[in-house]
């Protein structure tokens, strides 16, 4: 999952969208009209010609369709909603916090794990197993990398940092011969 900025607006909105999906177990159908939200407002440029005073409701309902044919009266009145307050903005926000929320409610904790050279799937199944063993969680990978490590892995979870990158182990080994506490 991207790194985004979120507005604290966008989590009010997807608490409100998770109750809905609970009243009717419909989270898949509102992850998918969410991700449509997203791709509809993740530029400026997009915003502004879907919220201009020359966009008529029926032409903004037609490409909301077009975007997602499978969305619901319901998910329709949000984008409606959104884009009669003026925030439509907030599509990518209320999207990546659905999602935090969704997985939540499944149990599910989502990893990124950079490493200097990709991972193998034996090596990223492992890693995955032993983090869902240390957070009880069903946890899903997603792999980064960046050749800047000398090797090891950073792995964030949430607010959550391990970083066991050679270059953090090296530094700590440094400053224990520094202070002599080897």
């Amino acid at each position: 999952m991207a790194t985004l900025a979120r507005d604290v607006a966008g989590r009010r909105y997807a608490l409100a969208v998770l109750d809905l999906a609970r009243s009717d177990a419909s989270f898949q159908s509102w992850a998918t009209a969410l991700d449509g939200l997203e791709s509809l407002t993740q530029q400026a440029s997009f915003v502004n010609a879907l919220q201009a005073d020359g966009m008529t409701d029926e032409r903004f309902e037609a490409i909301a369709r077009q975007v997602v044919p499978s969305i619901r009266p319901v998910e329709l009145n949000l984008f409606r909603l959104l884009r009669r307050k003026g925030r439509l903005a907030l599509g990518p926000s209320i999207n990546s916090y659905f999602i935090e929320l969704w997985d939540e409610e499944r149990g599910i904790e989502r990893a990124v794990v950079r490493t200097a050279v990709e991972l193998s799937e034996e090596q990223r199944n492992a890693l995955a197993a032993q983090l869902a063993q240390a957070t009880g969680k069903q946890v899903l990978l997603e792999g980064e990398v960046d050749p800047s490590l000398l090797g090891g892995a950073v792995i964030r979870m949430g607010d959550r940092l391990v970083d066991g990158s050679t270059r953090t182990r090296l530094r700590a080994l440094r400053e224990q011969l520094v202070h002599g506490s080897l």
